[in-house]
């Protein structure tokens, strides 16, 4: 990794903790993979980059082809604005984790009998 793949990083003591890292040089996907779809391979390896400002944006991604199939920009057309989700920055990680559990809990109730009965 250069210098330049960490420029993003804004913390000096996380530049350094990575760099302090041995480098490990990258699998190809497609050997790990190597029955993929090569348009598969092509997303995921955009996707991957590990410098956020080189890797492929949220809207490319649904623009690629892989997901020409799945997405149709017509009907899920891109936010115009900022979106406010009316957050409490204020919130405590405990209530943060009570509000994931009960979300997951609204699509998978099935998992709270689960869990009680053990």
């Amino acid at each position: 990794m250069s210098e330049a793949d960490l420029e993003f990083i804004d913390n000096p003591k996380a530049q350094r903790y990575i760099k302090s890292l041995p480098y490990t040089p990258g699998v190809p996907l497609v050997s790990m993979y190597p029955h993929a779809h090569p348009l598969t391979i092509d997303l995921l390896q955009k996707m991957l980059i590990f410098d956020p400002t080189k890797r492929i944006s949220v809207t490319e991604a649904l623009e690629h082809p892989y997901m020409s199939p799945l997405y149709d920009p017509s009907a899920n057309p891109p936010a115009q604005v900022p979106i406010d989700l009316d957050i409490d920055e204020n919130i405590s990680s405990e209530m943060i984790r009570e509000m994931m559990w009960q979300e997951m809990l609204h699509y998978h109730p099935e998992v709270a009998t689960t869990i009680s009965m053990s």
